[in-house]
């Protein structure tokens, strides 16, 4: 396994965090549908049954207004790990610059 990040992953962290934004905006949808769908089937409960249900639901909700939230926050730490990791990568290209210029004055092997 590679230690370090070359250019073929320069990206990753950017693209990770926009992934986990399409699928947690995908899940969204679908679970508001399943919510929806799950009002409809509660008209045909009464008496305990009816309130079990809506307890149930409501926690579904909650669980899943939850996962949606911890979604939110890593796909932005994602992000922010990328604009770190490309300050670090230019900044270590301007000292690696500034280095190879500092030895002007060896343009040859010493060993030659």
């Amino acid at each position: 396994m590679s230690q370090h990040a070359g250019l073929e992953n320069v990206n990753a962290l950017s693209t990770g965090g926009e992934n986990l934004g399409m699928e947690s905006d995908g899940l969204r949808t679908q679970m508001n549908q399943l919510i929806q769908d799950m009002s409809n089937d509660g008209d045909s409960l009464q008496g305990q049954a009816l309130n079990d249900f809506r307890q149930a639901r409501e926690q579904l909700t909650e669980r899943f207004d939850e996962l949606m939230n911890w979604c939110s926050q890593n796909g932005i730490k994602l992000n922010e790990g990328q604009q770190q990791f490309n300050i670090t990568d230019t900044d270590s290209a301007a000292d690696l610059s500034q280095a190879g210029n500092d030895l002007g004055g060896l343009s040859r092997p010493v060993n030659a």
